[in-house]
């Protein structure tokens, strides 16, 4: 067989080769791309946006980028897109996008483009990005001094405190501009407000109102005020002078007071005080019954009419010889006393013992009593009253001062603190506590602004128990008075020194005194021996002794010296005074029973005789003497002497003296009620010439006065 086989060349088929083969017919440009047959081969004409033999690349239109200013391309199909930047617009980012259209800025502001930003240029007084916000001017407070800021636009307005103005209240207005403060007042500006320092005489805000100097009235004393301008005129009352009238005229200068009388000033008047024996608005004249016959005003009024036996009842009226003046008549004298008709006085606080003295200086003898006010163990208490004296026998009523620690059982008057008035001294003490040491009581007088009125008592130790007697004398010479008591528990004497200002304190060891024997123990203070130092005398009356204690000069005392009495019998009062007319002082005590009245006689050089007896007539049994007193009783000028008894009643019982040292008995003179009368004393209180007795009595709670008969 006759074949052949052609081998054809690319792009031809068939069996000769004569077919073009057709490179298209499957269709091999991609992408809508037209295929044109060529011999083996075939081209592709792509359709805009892709590439390559078969148009399957896809062209990248980003290649180079077309998208400016940073802006980021896409590519797509014969396209691409732009994502711009921010701030950048159009297809290819070139465009700047004009931020400032429309106008951001607000209020006023100017725009000034920027790439995707702008920015404002702030009208004044705002800020912010878009210039929305009002610079608030009020922060920080541009207002001073309290001012309250309102904020504006580029400004402020300051609502000022009251007192202050300017733009930011920086200024304090000047209230002082016109002078508001009237009447020369000086004006000081202050903050919404100014003082005036007004003109001497002027007050209120503005020193419209003249000072009334007379509200609250300073005329004094009653007087009578007129106003003036920063003064005042004073019409004084009567009595008063001076730019108050605070000065009391002094009706004393030159002194009116006659005869050493002392003036008191009173308001537009005065007051004297006497001497002594003067009396009258002037002390022109002698008080009472007394007169000044002799003319000289040097010795005051020196006769008591009364009962001067030289003057009876007129100067120069003398009675005929051994006779006496009595009432104011010329009488023989009685040959006993003549006790006059008791007196009581109210004395409720249990009266122990009197004592009597001028304590508030007016010439009249006033009484001050110890009293016993508890003598229980529980509540142990003393007082003291004072009854001011009238002179005529009577007193006033009771001045009381309490507060003494135990019993008050005597009392005496003395100047302790120098101050020219008496003052009064009680010593305290209780025999049924005898572990209690007694003590003195001062009370100082009050004296010029309340005189014989007495202050809180002070107490002071007499270093013993069972204090119940005292008597006062300056012991050591430095003119102050001492104070010597005496124990009746531990039988000894207790020496207190005063320091000149009314305090005391015991000196030395205590002295031994010979067994008491009781309350009825006495002390009493006297110059023995003339050498002008008090000495002491002490009894005993258990051990029938009379103890007597001479004073060395330093308050020191030699060894008790002891006297016995005739009957051996009890010593108990103490009295002094020339008994049997030698010249020398005797001490009289009377028996603690009341049978008897010893003497013992002195030899002026501090010692005595024994004891001689005076029978009194009385039962030892049925009578106690506590006390006795002596003077001339009956003008007869003789020693007399008055016992204390006790009686039913009780009493005092007259011992008329016969000048030889022996007395005789008179009639009981009784007072008061049981247990009797406590204590004795003597004084004129009725400034008649004769010696009145002043007694106490605890048992009827009277203060008893007998006036002398005379």
């Amino acid at each position: 067989m006759n074949s052949y086989t052609c081998q054809c060349a690319p792009g031809y088929s068939g069996a000769t080769c004569e077919t073009n083969v057709n490179e298209c017919e499957s269709n091999p440009c991609l992408n809508g791309g037209t295929c044109t047959d060529g011999v083996n081969g075939y081209t592709c004409a792509c359709t805009p946006g892709y590439s390559g033999a078969t148009c399957a690349t896809d062209v990248n239109e980003c290649q180079p980028n077309p998208c400016l200013n940073g802006g980021t391309c896409t590519d797509g199909v014969n396209s691409y897109t732009c994502q711009c930047a921010p701030g950048y617009s159009g297809p290819g980012c070139a465009t700047n996008i004009n931020e400032c259209s429309p106008n951001p800025c607000l209020n006023g502001g100017t725009c000034t483009d920027g790439v995707n930003s702008y920015t404002c240029q702030c009208a004044p007084g705002y800020s912010g990005t878009t210039c929305a916000t009002n610079i608030n001017e009020c922060s920080p407070n541009p207002c001073l001094n309290g001012g309250t800021c309102t904020d504006g636009v580029n400004s402020y307005t300051c609502a000022c405190a009251p007192g202050y103005s300017g733009a930011t209240c920086a200024t304090n207005i000047n209230e002082c501009s016109p002078n508001p403060c009237l009447n020369g007042g000086t004006c000081t500006d202050g903050v919404n407000s100014y003082t005036c320092a007004c003109a001497p005489g002027y007050s209120g805000a503005t020193c419209a109102t003249n000072i009334d100097e007379c509200s609250p009235n300073p005329c004094l004393n009653g007087g009578t005020c007129t106003d003036g301008v920063n003064s005042y005129t004073c019409a004084c009352a009567p009595g008063y002078s001076g730019a108050t009238c605070a000065t009391n005229i002094d009706e004393c200068s030159p002194n009116p007071c006659l005869n050493g009388g002392t003036c008191t000033d009173g308001v537009n008047s005065f007051t004297c005080a006497c001497a002594p024996t003067y009396e009258g608005a002037t002390c022109q004249s002698c008080s009472g019954t007394l007169a000044d016959c002799n003319g000289l005003v040097s010795d005051g009024c020196e006769v008591n009419l009364q009962s001067d036996a030289a003057h009876c009842n007129v100067c120069s009226n003398a009675c005929d010889m051994g006779q006496i003046c009595s009432n104011a008549a010329c009488q023989t004298p009685p040959s006993g006393q003549v006790p006059g008709t008791p007196i009581n006085f109210p004395a409720p606080h249990n009266p122990l013992a009197p004592a009597v003295a001028d304590v508030n200086n007016d010439g009249k003898l006033d009484i001050l009593v110890a009293n016993a006010e508890s003598g229980s163990a529980a509540t142990p208490s003393g007082s003291l009253s004072v009854f001011f004296g009238n002179r005529d026998a009577t007193v006033q009523a009771e001045h009381y001062y309490t507060g003494a620690p135990l019993s008050s059982n005597a009392v005496v008057a003395a100047d302790v603190d120098g101050d020219g008035w008496l003052d009064a001294v009680t010593v305290d003490g209780q025999t049924n506590l005898s572990s209690t040491n007694g003590s003195i009581s001062v009370y100082l007088n009050r004296g010029a602004s309340a005189p014989g009125l007495f202050g809180t008592l002070t107490s002071f130790t007499t270093g013993a128990p069972g204090s119940v007697h005292l008597c006062a004398g300056d012991f050591n010479g430095d003119g102050a008075v001492d104070i010597a008591t005496t124990s009746v528990t531990t039988s000894n004497v207790s020496i207190l020194l005063n320091d000149g200002d009314g305090h005391f304190s015991v000196s030395s060891p205590l002295i031994a005194i010979p067994s008491t024997g009781g309350v009825q123990s006495t002390i009493a203070c006297r110059d023995l021996n003339g050498d002008g130092d008090p000495d002491i005398v002490v009894t005993s009356p258990s051990s029938a002794r009379l103890n007597l204690l001479i004073n060395q000069g330093n308050a020191s005392f030699a060894a008790p010296v002891s006297y016995t009495n005739s009957r051996n019998g009890q010593t108990a009062g103490i009295a002094f005074g020339d008994a049997d007319g030698d010249g020398n002082l005797d001490i009289l005590s009377n028996g603690a029973a009341g049978a008897y009245l010893y003497v013992f006689k002195g030899a002026g050089n501090g010692t005595v005789a024994s004891g001689v007896d005076s029978a009194t007539g009385a039962s030892a049994v049925a009578n106690s003497a506590l006390g006795v007193v002596a003077s001339d009783f009956n003008g007869d000028g003789k020693l007399d002497a008055y016992i204390l008894v006790t009686a039913t009643t009780g009493g005092v019982r007259p011992m008329t003296g016969s000048g030889t040292g022996t007395f005789t008995s008179g009639t009981l003179v009784t007072t008061g009620s049981s247990p009797g009368l406590n204590a004795i004393a003597i004084a004129d209180m009725n400034a008649d010439g004769y010696v009145d007795l002043i007694l106490t009595n605890k048992g009827s709670s009277t203060l008893t006065i007998v006036p002398n008969g005379l």
